[in-house]
């Protein structure tokens, strides 16, 4: 009777326990970043009445008897399952969606919270609602400078980025020269006159080819008057006494029976001559014509700037013209904001060449830094540009200055945080500024940290080590700005916990009383 009574103190003990980390963890249903508990029994020692003894010839064996001595208590642990992400509108409010905790610090310990409720302080400081410093990967705390103005700065280095098309540039060429020869295979055969046939490209020294009118009756259709133009023989193969061949030329009949010499390096000064014994009766009136263009090269132009030492903005107007295959040049002007022209001291032309495959060809391109004396005591502006991201391929003029380092002075006037925890301040004159990176924590064994209130954990010696790092890295969540994690309490399943363990509390009362009634029976028997 007593060891039922002693039991059952055991018992009302243990599901008070229970109760209270139940109670607990409904508390903080609303608490950012709870990580709720869970009370966990084992028995005590128990009494053995009888040992076990084992299996005879004649008899068998015997199990034990044993008298349980109640529970108590084996653990509370902390279960630290992600709760839910809700949004708020602040930014400096983080959540971490995976593994890993802030790290926080009073300036003697640092403390492990997965509460990013954080806000600054005067100083700019990033910190908890209790004033806790938050840590960035490089150990120390996070700082933004809310107050903060940034001074301007000249414009050092100017990075290109971008195509010139290739189809830009256009040699002179006409395609073919009609020489005003019209005669089919027929006309050829009953010629027996000698023809001249000058042929001049481009300004370059005269062809001339003579065909004497015994080699012209060796001459019977068109075939063979172009292979006695094209290669110097006629139709058995021997030379011809005045000619060679054409040189950088083809000479072929088009459809309407004239002859047509074609160069891929025709211009406005190739022409031809075909003259002979009644040249204007046998070969008709066609006339003598050049079909070609001049040379082209389409220019492409864009706007710029940079800045000087005071932050004085100046517009630099680029244009490149293509000068040949796979080489441009650029020539460009610099004004001030009330549009007056600044004299270039260096800089103001350069040539970019290209490789075969559109590669820049860095060795073989010409490019000055750009050099000019501001007005005023601002020092003198050297500007360097790389265009080592440029190409030169077939498609359209898109080549822009992508980066340039200059700007001028401005004051700060937003702050974010990425999901890397990378926090970056946006100035008035348009710059980023990077502040920090915040840090994460893990452990070995997040269950052995030890709650020290206040949203926060630390480390003890079955955690394990902290392992910090940066968010995204070997394991870490990231983080999600103007949000918060929720508690991780669930009410439905905290609330069936209530009544099973309340009424565990009641059986064990029950016991209680009825030993005590037994108790009282015992007593009353010596009446």
């Amino acid at each position: 009777m007593i060891r039922s009574m002693s039991a059952a103190v055991t018992g009302l003990r243990g599901h008070q326990q229970k109760l209270d980390v139940v109670g607990n963890n409904i508390a903080n249903v609303n608490t950012v970043g709870f990580k709720k508990s869970q009370a966990r029994f084992e028995d005590l020692i128990s009494q053995t009445i009888q040992g076990a003894t084992g299996p005879m010839e004649d008899r068998g064996g015997i199990n034990p008897s044993q008298v349980g001595l109640g529970m108590r208590v084996s653990s509370i642990t902390d279960i630290h399952t992600q709760g839910a992400i809700t949004s708020t509108d602040r930014v400096t409010d983080l959540a971490i969606e995976g593994e890993g905790y802030f790290v926080v610090t009073d300036g003697q310990m640092e403390y492990y919270t997965r509460d990013g409720s954080f806000g600054l302080d005067r100083q700019g400081n990033l910190v908890n609602d209790n004033g806790l410093r938050v840590i960035g990967i490089d150990g120390t705390p996070i700082n933004i400078p809310v107050d903060d103005n940034m001074v301007a700065q000249a414009t050092e280095n100017m990075r290109f980025a971008g195509n010139l098309d290739a189809g830009s540039y256009y040699e002179a060429t006409s395609g073919s020269v009609n020489g005003a020869i019209a005669l089919d295979d027929a006309a050829i055969a009953a010629l027996n006159q000698a023809i001249t046939i000058e042929f001049t490209i481009d300004g370059g020294a005269v062809q001339e080819m003579e065909l004497t009118a015994d080699e012209m009756d060796d001459i019977n259709d068109q075939d063979e008057l172009l292979v006695a133009i094209n290669d110097g023989e006629d139709p058995d193969g021997d030379d011809l006494s005045e000619w060679d061949g054409l040189a950088g030329a083809t000479a072929s009949f088009d459809d309407d029976g004239f002859l047509v010499i074609t160069s891929g390096s025709l211009g406005a000064d190739s022409t031809v001559t075909v003259g002979g014994d009644d040249v204007a009766v046998l070969f008709g009136d066609a006339p003598e014509t050049v079909d070609g263009s001049d040379e082209v090269a389409e220019a492409y132009s864009f706007p710029y700037y940079v800045h000087d030492s005071l932050g004085r903005r100046y517009d630099v107007d680029y244009t490149f013209t293509p000068v040949g295959h796979n080489q441009w040049q650029y020539e460009l002007t610099v004004s001030d904001a009330d549009g007056n022209i600044i004299d270039v001291l260096d800089g103001d032309t350069g040539t970019l060449v290209f490789d075969e495959n559109g590669g820049f060809d860095e060795d073989n391109s010409v490019i000055p830094s750009l050099v000019f004396d501001p007005p005023g005591d601002a020092a003198q502006v050297d500007v360097a540009p790389d265009f080592s991201a440029a190409t030169q391929l077939a498609g359209t003029n898109n080549l822009l200055v992508r980066e340039q380092d200059g700007y001028e002075a401005g004051a700060l006037a937003a702050f974010d945080i990425d999901r890397a925890g990378v926090v970056t301040g946006t100035y008035t004159n348009g710059m980023n500024q990077e502040f920090g990176q915040l840090s994460i924590a893990t452990f070995s064994n997040p269950e052995g940290l030890q709650k020290e209130g206040g949203n926060l954990f630390s480390e003890t010696i079955n955690s394990g080590d902290a392992q910090v790092g940066a968010p995204g890295t070997e394991g870490r969540g990231l983080l999600q700005s103007s949000a918060l994690e929720l508690s991780n309490t669930d009410l439905a399943y905290e609330f069936t916990e209530l009544i099973t363990t309340s009424r565990a509390f009641q059986a064990n009362t029950r016991v209680v009383t009825t030993s005590d009634e037994v108790l009282t029976e015992v007593v009353n028997m010596k009446r």
